[in-house]
């Protein structure tokens, strides 16, 4: 066998699924720690192992409750995570959501970004009442990745997929889906801010 007669694999040539941790009072961390998966895997750095206890803690509310705990965690935990070999760089903004998706969208899967979020205007039926629909107290909060939606379809293309860690509890929404037309009012409604993720080499 010659060197000609290999073929090399691509990371979209596998079958790559990260679950989501839900979650009521972390989302800002959980989806966090699904962003910074994703990206490390399409750098071709992830693998599963010690470092998910460092990942999981993102998914408690003392480390991933609000944006300034997602913050202060990655701060604390960059020269942990370069040691482990990511390149992972994170700046915290305040943008309008269009030029956010944007920015994502141009990253082709080395960036992410985590956006609070407001739960009722997201989620309107599911927060509209009932004995298990979360209040104004949430601190809820979205991922956005450059994905396949669909990882078993061959031929899908990377798209802007929304991650949701507390989608609530009507069975409607999904905690992967398309980004919804009413992600930007909820984005709007937490004053802009965002946490943006991405591989160094794509600020």
């Amino acid at each position: 066998m010659s060197r000609d007669d290999v073929v090399l694999q691509r990371p979209e040539d596998l079958v790559f699924s990260v679950p989501v941790f839900h979650t009521v009072n972390a989302c800002c961390g959980a989806a966090t720690a699904y962003l910074l998966r994703r990206i490390a895997y399409r750098a071709g750095a992830y693998a599963p192992g010690i470092q998910e206890h460092i990942f999981h803690e993102l998914n408690t509310s003392r480390e991933g409750g609000m944006i300034e705990k997602v913050q202060r965690w990655f701060t604390g935990r960059t020269n942990a995570l370069a040691e482990l070999g990511y390149r992972l760089q994170c700046r915290r903004v305040a943008v309008p959501t269009a030029a956010l998706l944007e920015w994502v969208r141009q990253g082709k899967g080395y960036r992410g970004a985590m956006l609070p979020t407001n739960f009722k205007r997201l989620h309107p039926a599911d927060g509209a009442g009932g004995r298990d629909a979360p209040g104004d107290e949430v601190y809820h909060a979205v991922g956005v990745t450059m994905e396949q939606l669909d990882a078993r379809d061959p031929k899908g293309r990377d798209e802007l997929v929304m991650i949701d860690p507390w989608p609530g509890v009507d069975g409607k929404a999904k905690d992967r889906e398309p980004v919804t037309p009413l992600l930007e009012q909820a984005h709007k409604d937490r004053g802009l801010h965002a946490l943006m993720f991405y591989w160094t080499g794509w600020s």
